[in-house]
């Protein structure tokens, strides 16, 4: 991993229940239960509340986190990293046909922040 990198773990999940499996299978990653800061962003989701495990979860407006979204997305990254600081972070969002922009956005740091993005 790259030094001061956050590990990102970008994820779809449509449904509520998509998203709470989701959710569930990133905290039981070894890596994710081993880090003491981790959030969760959520498309859709419309409130920042706590999460499971008492993980914080910040919602993002629905729509394509990397076309109309993109605003959105590096303000709620911004103030997460700059608020929690933390190692590790889910992404959630609706739809997966935007999945490769937003993955080589993430990577090549457009948001001026470094992650290592996971599957």
């Amino acid at each position: 991993m790259v030094a001061d990198a956050v590990r990102l773990s970008l994820r779809v999940a449509a449904t509520d229940a998509a998203r709470g499996a989701a959710i569930d299978a990133w905290l039981q990653d070894p890596a994710v239960a081993a880090a003491s800061r981790r959030v969760i962003i959520a498309e859709g989701v419309l409130f920042g509340r706590a999460g499971p495990q008492g993980v914080p979860l910040i919602g993002l407006a629905a729509g394509c986190p990397c076309c109309a979204g993109s605003v959105a997305l590096r303000v709620t990254l911004g103030r997460t990293l700059r608020s929690t600081r933390p190692e590790c972070l889910l992404l959630l969002v609706v739809t997966v046909e935007h999945l490769p922009r937003l993955r080589r956005t993430l990577e090549q740091g457009e948001l001026g922040v470094s992650f290592e993005v996971d599957a």
